[in-house]
C-alpha cells in the first residue's frame, strides 16, 4: 500500500477505484444480466438451470460492489425477497404437482420446469447476493477488496 493509499485511508476516504475496472465492468453488467436470464431460461433443455444461472445473476452483485464498495443496497430487502422466492418455490410444487395437474395436462411441463427454474435462479441470485454483502459489510468490517 503506497503512503498516499495509506494516508487516504486514515482520513476516512477510499483510494480511488481502476478506471479500467470500472468500464469493463460498466460494459459486462448488460451481458452478464442477459447470460444469466439465458441459462435460466434454457436450463431444462441445456446444460444450466435455476442455480447456475442464479449463480450468473449474483456475481452481478457482486461486481457491483467491487467496483463501487457502498452499502445502499440493503442485504435485508434482499434477505426478504430471497424467503419470497423461496416460499413460492415451496408452493409451486404442491399446487401443480401434488394435485396431478402437470400429470393430467403434459403440455404443461415444459412450462412448469420453466416456472422453477425462474423461482430457482431468482432465489439463488438473491441468496448469494445477501451472503456477500453481509460478509462484506459485517464481517468484513473496515476491509475494502480492491483489484
Amino acid at each position: 500500500m503506497s503512503p498516499e493509499e495509506r494516508t487516504a485511508r486514515n482520513a476516512g476516504e477510499l483510494p480511488e477505484q481502476s478506471l479500467i475496472l470500472e468500464v469493463v465492468i460498466g460494459f459486462l453488467y448488460p451481458f452478464m444480466l442477459l447470460l444469466g436470464f439465458h441459462v435460466i431460461l434454457n436450463g431444462h433443455y441445456t446444460p444450466g438451470g435455476g442455480f447456475q444461472g442464479g449463480g450468473v445473476l449474483a456475481t452481478l452483485f457482486i461486481a457491483r460492489y467491487v467496483v463501487f464498495p457502498v452499502n445502499d443496497t440493503g442485504s435485508e430487502q434482499l434477505h426478504l425477497n430471497q424467503r419470497f422466492f423461496l416460499a413460492l418455490i415451496l408452493l409451486a410444487p404442491t399446487g401443480l404437482l401434488f394435485t396431478g395437474f402437470v400429470n393430467r395436462n403434459p403440455e404443461f411441463q415444459s412450462l412448469y420446469l420453466t416456472l422453477m427454474d425462474i423461482l430457482i435462479g431468482l432465489q439463488v441470485g438473491f441468496g448469494l447476493g445477501v451472503a456477500v454483502l453481509r460478509f462484506a459489510f459485517f464481517q468484513g468490517v473496515g476491509k475494502v477488496w480492491r483489484l
